[in-house]
């Protein structure tokens, strides 16, 4: 089992807009264990962000985000942890995995699933399955991470 981290810093979300997205390829599961996310902002900004699957995965071109490993048993990950795509954004579900208001003046959010409540991501067809963190109110500075094992 690979562990891997993916990181966006210090950005300007737009509401409605993923901020991070994972997506699996046909036959590739990822498990979510953790995600968090803190507030960078000089003044208070009241912020309300989700985490939930989406219908309909982004198209076009990828993004890249930052991931690192988390440890050294996976050398390629094979999820996509991304920040945009070039031609259209993922439709997300209605509803939330997770969801939460908070305060970008340092506000600080952190989930970590308790062991067997991870969030699965997998599609064992010839498509794709995704899952974002998407701002829904507020647009104050602010950083993302999530953690996930591929199997």
């Amino acid at each position: 089992m690979s562990q891997y981290t993916g990181y966006r810093a210090s950005i300007t979300p737009a509401t409605g807009v993923a901020n991070a997205i994972l997506e699996t390829v046909a036959t590739v599961e990822a498990r979510v264990k953790e995600f968090g996310w803190g507030g960078e902002s000089t003044t208070s900004t009241a912020m309300n962000t989700i985490v939930a699957r989406d219908s309909i995965v982004g198209t076009g071109s990828r993004t890249a985000g930052n991931v690192q490993r988390s440890n050294m048993h996976g050398v390629v990950h094979a999820a996509f942890f991304s920040t945009t795509y070039a031609t259209l954004q993922p439709t997300i579900l209605a509803g939330a995995l997770y969801g939460t208001s908070w305060n970008s003046h340092g506000g600080v959010i952190r989930w970590l699933a308790a062991p067997g409540e991870e969030f699965q991501i997998y599609d064992a067809g010839a498509t794709t399955a995704s899952l974002e963190v998407r701002a829904v109110v507020g647009v104050g500075t602010s950083s993302y991470h999530l953690i996930w094992d591929e199997m």
